[in-house]
């Protein structure tokens, strides 16, 4: 894959034009997610460069969100991020879906709780009302994008159906199994923190220890005010990208959004158009 580079004087670093080259080889060709890069030797004996000047663009391309980097295996195409809208009340998969991609959900984990039941974890709903506790992993287009914990209370559960084998399935959505069932979700509160990825959150995300995440705690009530959902996922900050818009009360305008305020839910997993990139 040889690529035309400018080692004149004040041109930009060999690293950087090489890093742009290969990212408008990814979006310009198309190139799906999991699709392997040339190898650092390849590279540098096509490009006539060295192997440090590839690692320096590589180096770009993960930190951009663009690539992925195994050990012993290679580099490989990412899933895009993509862009949510504070404040917006859908499902992650209500959402991945409306951008024409694929959302996935492997189960890690399904517990029922007794009200005061020694082991239960910590949640916004009182300690005498039963729940239901999920674990999954979440996907777009089959790579892993973060981690998810929804806690519902049990009888919410039980009247929509939801069970460990419900909970399994590939397509589960909470959102649409409440619909179904004729209830809705009309309001929430979320907020989000950056922390970083423990030995095993990295493990189960297919990340290095350390990696940036975004986590997501969020409060969703039904349509008479009654806690239906609480949920807290922690997802790839390359991955993930909020944008609120503001307008300035002084000139007349109002906040349209405010990050401290909106109601929303769901993660944002953000599809960048505008040439702009997620940290």
């Amino acid at each position: 894959m040889l690529f035309e580079l400018d080692s004149a004087r004040g041109a930009l670093p060999l690293y950087v034009q090489l890093a742009n080259a290969l990212e408008a080889h990814i979006i310009n060709d198309k190139l799906e997610p999991g699709t392997k890069l040339p190898s650092e030797p390849t590279l540098a004996a096509e490009n006539n460069l060295s192997r440090a000047t590839i690692l320096k663009a590589f180096e770009m391309l993960v930190d951009r969100g663009l690539v992925s980097r195994y050990q012993g295996k290679g580099t490989f195409v990412r899933s895009r991020p993509m862009e949510r809208s504070l404040p917006e009340l859908t499902s992650f998969s209500e959402h991945v879906d409306s951008l024409g991609l694929r959302p996935g959900s492997t189960l890690l984990d399904y517990a029922e709780y007794a009200a005061n039941a020694p082991g239960r974890p910590a949640s916004a709903f009182p300690d005498d009302v039963d729940i239901v506790v999920i674990e999954r992993a979440r996907s777009v287009g089959g790579t892993p994008v973060g981690l998810q914990r929804l806690i519902i209370p049990a009888h919410v559960a039980h009247k929509v159906g939801i069970t460990e084998s419900v909970a399994a399935q590939p397509g589960f959505s909470f959102y649409g199994t409440l619909r179904t069932a004729g209830l809705e979700l009309s309001a929430g509160e979320e907020t989000l923190r950056a922390i970083n990825a423990d030995a095993a959150e990295a493990e189960q995300l297919g990340v290095d220890p350390g990696t940036a995440l975004i986590e997501v705690d969020r409060h969703s009530r039904g349509t008479s005010g009654q806690l239906l959902e609480h949920v807290r996922a922690r997802y790839l900050g390359t991955h993930y990208l909020y944008r609120v818009t503001l307008n300035n009360p002084s000139n007349g305008g109002s906040h349209e959004s405010n990050p401290s305020t909106a109601l929303r839910t769901g993660g944002g997993y953000a599809h960048r158009s505008d040439g702009v990139r997620a940290e």
